[in-house]
Parts: C-alpha cells; sequence; structure tokens
C-alpha cells in the first residue's frame, strides 16, 4: 500500500484529483483517468502519462480497504515533505469536489502532520532541518500553535529570501497588528534597512522570526498584508 501511495503523491494533483473521482464515481481505468483530466483541464497527452503507471487498479484496491480520506491524508503527509505548505493549502481549497469537512481535517495534515505516521517530519521540525538551506522555519515556533498560525508561517515560509531571524533582535520589534487569535505580527528594520519580521504569542514570546533582503522587502509587505486581511 505505501508504493501506490508514493506513486499517487507523485503525481501531484493530478493524483489525488484520480483518487477522488474514482471513489465519488466508481469510474475506473481509462474512463477515470478520463473524467480527472477533464476536471483538471488537463492535456491529452497526461493520459497515457498516466495510463502507463498501471495504477488505477491499485488505487481501487486502496480505496476499498481504507476509505478515501485515510487515502488522502496517506498522499498529504507525503507530499507535505517536499512540497511547499502555501502550495498545497491553495491546491486544497480548489479541491470543490472534496466536502468542507473532509479539507479541514486534510489542511490540518498539510500544516502539522495530523494523522501522519510518527516518521512523517512535522512543519517545524521539517523546517528546522532545511534551516541550513535557508528557510525562516528552524525556528522558535512552539511545538503547539494553532492551524491559523501555522497556515500565517507557511505564507511567511514562502517570502522569497525569509531567512531564519535571531531571537534576540524579537525584543526591538515593535507590534503592527494581532490576529484574530491574539497571535501579535511584529516588524523591526534593522539600521542596515533589512526588514524582520515576527509572530508573538499573547504571553509576548517569540514563536516565528525571519528577515528578508532589500530585494525582496516587497514580496514581505505584501505577505503581511495578505495575512493582515485573512487573519486579523
Amino acid at each position: 500500500m505505501d508504493e501506490i501511495i508514493q506513486k499517487v503523491a507523485a503525481l501531484g494533483l493530478p493524483g489525488v484529483v484520480l483518487v477522488v473521482v474514482m471513489a465519488t464515481t466508481g469510474l475506473t481505468g481509462a474512463a477515470a483517468i478520463t473524467s480527472a483530466l477533464a476536471i483538471l483541464g488537463g492535456p491529452a497527452g497526461m493520459l497515457g502519462g498516466i495510463a502507463v503507471l498501471g495504477i488505477t487498479g491499485l488505487i481501487a484496491e486502496t480505496l476499498a480497504k481504507i476509505g478515501l480520506e485515510k487515502f488522502l491524508i496517506s498522499i498529504y503527509c507525503q507530499r507535505r515533505l517536499t512540497e511547499p505548505i502555501e502550495q498545497l493549502l491553495q491546491e486544497l481549497n480548489q479541491l470543490k469536489l472534496l466536502n468542507a469537512d473532509i479539507r479541514e481535517r486534510l489542511s490540518r495534515t498539510i500544516l502539522d502532520g495530523s494523522g501522519c505516521p510518527v516518521t512523517a517530519v512535522d512543519v517545524g521540525e521539517r523546517s528546522s532541518q532545511s534551516f541550513e538551506g535557508g528557510s525562516a522555519s528552524a525556528r522558535t515556533a512552539k511545538p503547539f500553535v494553532s492551524v491559523h498560525v501555522r497556515e500565517v508561517i507557511a505564507i511567511l515560509d514562502a517570502v522569497p529570501g525569509m531567512t531564519q531571524a535571531h531571537p534576540r533582535d524579537f525584543k526591538n520589534a515593535r507590534t503592527v497588528f494581532r490576529l484574530w487569535d491574539g497571535t501579535e505580527l511584529k516588524t523591526w528594520k534593522h539600521m542596515a534597512g533589512v526588514d524582520h519580521v515576527f509572530l508573538a504569542d499573547r504571553n509576548d514570546r517569540m514563536i516565528y522570526g525571519g528577515y528578508v533582503g532589500w530585494i525582496h522587502s516587497a514580496a514581505l509587505q505584501q505577505a503581511i498584508e495578505r495575512i493582515r486581511q485573512k487573519f486579523q
């Protein structure tokens, strides 16, 4: 079963749509692939690429064993380890074939690994491991923050050039606004003109800190404004 999950996860969104179509329509084989591609608006060439994998029969068997929701959770447990969190969340919001409850549970899987095996890497752990490569989430985030704050962190981490800020700079930051749950978004500009952003809990403890170079300052401001509109 792990093998089919990995194969479908490797297909990305087309694989997810194929699984959902098969679960909701009962179609299999070429009919299921054709229906999935019709929903995606994909080129005909994708049909052969998916068909060569010969996976529709295995998908049907897996659906019969564990059901749609567990299958999708397993797929997103795999994908969240290698794909941007924000991109996966945007994709999930577009999957209108799924009801709101399943999308909400899958969003928790994407954000914090809910439902994943204990061997799956958590959002914070994954970011921490990638810090040497420049991710800002090698971070100070507390182990348990809300789903919404994790989404805010994903938005900030998606800003080009975002790098982990040193906790010592947190004290220099000033609150710009508060999220609806009381989390504070703070900013600070270094004397060299480097823009920093921080998140603090209700007790003014740092849960996230990052900075970007001059070239990416505009992108950071756009992300902050997006967070203000969505979460304030």
